[in-house]
């Protein structure tokens, strides 16, 4: 017979195996894969309903290859997924819109959730929603009520046309489905927003890919708002679904529909600053901010531009605003043949300066970019990049905290 010290001695190492378990982030009531690292890349797979997931974003010898898994399936109700953000409780958040449905759809996933696997939250959103983005964590607090903190804040680019002003910026309380404010009207000048970022000052900037600027705005006060319920919670699946095969999902019915997002009267303000035409811009279509503060602008340039002529697509970086230095020209570019760029949608980086863009090839293949940190300082333009492949168009990316 075993002893009372022997017993007890067992029971705590079988305990301490489940926490252990515990601890790679497993979501209760979802398909999740395994523990992605940080720095995990993330991608929209627009025409497929799919997002790809490349989780050896730091072995070179997994670069120029196809996602490792995805979150794909009837069951995600992802229909057309457009831009893509974490939350900072590492939790996925993708807005979708099909052009010939005219459905927009914002989905939440678990954190790590692989698969054909159902969202946690989703809502019907006005418009077409493009660009996604959170208040980051960080040292500097972000803009406080007079009950306390603000709470962190989720902003989602969107375009409806049956408005005056059709551009304008959806604010949510982080969690909530519905917008507790937006920006809009004259003052603001947007058209036809794309990408956006938040920095951890709580501005916003937001690329105009028809107005060929990026601006930011301070962003305002959020209210207070509980945490939405959420839909029933999925079936577990086992083991993560690999790497995509290639073919299109079926055109998914969201079950529970999700209630429409009523949308607040916009706030008519103008921009803090612009980084316009007189400064480099085309046609911008993402922005990206480094630890620095450094902004990042992927531009697509001008249509049809040979890709060595000074109009062509461009990765253009200013330095953080000082409105005693206005901005003149970029302090760093990466632009020319080598750079591979043709028509960019989206750009990030993680914390060590790496710099990802969405792009597609000139025979139509969705494709990501990688530059190094520091890439396009002094004369050296024309970067050569690593990159991954995609099975179906890329659209918007995200890199997991």
């Amino acid at each position: 017979m075993l002893s009372k010290l022997t017993v007890s001695f067992l029971l705590l190492a079988t305990t301490a195996a489940i926490v252990a378990c515990s601890n790679l982030g497993m979501t209760t009531g979802v398909n999740v894969g395994p523990n992605f690292p940080s720095k995990t890349l993330y991608a929209t797979n627009s025409n497929q309903n799919a997002v790809s997931i490349y989780s050896d974003g730091t072995t070179e010898s997994k670069l120029g290859g196809g996602p490792t898994y995805e979150i794909g399936g009837a069951n995600t109700t992802l229909n057309g997924p457009q831009y893509l953000a974490f939350d900072r409780r590492g939790e996925l958040w993708v807005t979708n819109y099909n052009p010939s449905t005219k459905n927009a759809v914002l989905v939440e996933f678990a954190a790590l959730a692989t698969g054909d696997v159902n969202p946690l939250n989703s809502a019907i959103l006005p418009g077409r929603p493009r660009g996604i983005a959170f208040t980051p964590k960080g040292p500097t607090p972000l803009p406080s009520s007079s009950v306390g903190p603000a709470p962190p804040i989720m902003v989602i680019a969107d375009v409806d046309s049956s408005d005056v002003y059709p551009s304008r910026i959806l604010l949510f309380n982080a969690g909530a489905t519905s917008p507790f404010q937006s920006i809009g009207g004259p003052k603001p000048h947007l058209s036809l927003p794309g990408g956006v970022a938040i920095d951890r000052n709580g501005n916003l900037y937001v690329a105009n890919i028809q107005g060929a600027t990026v601006e930011q705005f301070a962003l305002p006060t959020p209210t207070a708002s509980p945490r939405p319920t959420s839909t029933p919670k999925p079936t577990p699946t086992p083991k993560p679904t690999p790497t995509p095969t290639g073919k299109p999902s079926p055109t998914p019915t969201p079950s529970p529909s999700p209630t429409p997002s009523p949308t607040p009267t916009p706030v008519n303000i103008a921009p803090r600053f612009t980084i316009d035409a007189k400064n480099g811009m085309i046609t911008p279509t993402g922005v990206a901010l480094d630890s620095s503060g450094n902004i990042y602008i992927v531009d697509q340039g001008r249509r049809g531009a040979s890709c060595n002529a000074s109009d062509s697509p461009a990765i253009l970086v200013f330095p953080p605003y000082n409105k005693r230095i206005p901005f003149t020209k970029p302090i760093r570019k990466i632009q020319g043949c080598n750079t591979m760029l043709y028509q960019p949608t989206d750009i990030k980086l993680n914390s060590a300066g790496v710099t990802y863009v969405a792009d597609s090839t000139s025979g139509g293949k969705g494709i990501i970019l990688i530059f190094p940190a520091g890439a396009g300082a002094g004369n050296n333009h024309n970067v050569t990049p690593t990159n991954y492949t995609s099975p179906g168009a890329v659209t918007g990316i995200a890199i997991n905290p």
